[in-house]
């Protein structure tokens, strides 16, 4: 239940923001190709920080689940945003990684600087808590990863063009806050 809610708010909103062209293509390689790979590369870091898997490192695994994609998104967004705009694919996917990549790590470092207080406190419970944080930094390191290496190659292989570049049309939903 805890997994499903970031999965299904993303599922509802992605088409919302992107439209339905891009939303069909890209739900498949977000939940499936980005979940994975970062989550796995989670388990890795975990395994090679010496953190076991228990009650404290799976809820910081819940609370990151709800940020592990921002960064992927981010990237296809603006990779779709050159797409309309006339790019090619390959012009579009280095233009969206060459202008978010700053931006999306230093997102990534603020968030984590947020648990630096729990993960060193020095109190009996700063023992327990320190796995709290370190998977967290460790689950969002590799989303950046992630949305850097995966979400261009993944909007190169999977994005189409549109048939007619939209310019500086609107869709309906965006129409609404201008």
């Amino acid at each position: 239940e805890k997994v499903s809610l970031p999965i299904g708010r993303r599922s509802w909103i992605t088409p919302f923001v992107l439209g339905w062209q891009y939303a069909k293509q890209l739900e498949i390689v977000d939940v499936m190709a980005f979940w994975s790979f970062i989550i796995a590369m989670t388990f890795i870091g975990m395994e090679y920080f010496g953190i076991a898997l228990q009650r404290i490192s799976l809820g910081a695994l819940i609370i990151a689940l709800g940020l592990l994609v921002d960064d992927a998104m981010i990237t296809i967004e603006s990779t779709v945003f050159r797409l309309e705009r006339g790019d090619d694919k390959t012009q579009a996917a280095i233009f969206a990684y060459a202008s978010t990549a700053l931006p999306r790590l230093t997102g990534t470092l603020v968030t984590i600087a947020a648990f630096v207080p729990v993960g060193f406190a020095r109190s009996d419970a700063g023992e327990y808590t320190f796995s709290l944080f370190a998977v967290v930094a460790i689950a969002l390191l590799a989303s950046w990863v992630v949305s850097g290496i995966c979400a261009p190659v993944a909007g190169i292989a999977l994005l189409r063009p549109p048939k007619h570049p939209h310019g500086e049309t609107l869709s309906a939903p965006m129409r609404l806050f201008k």
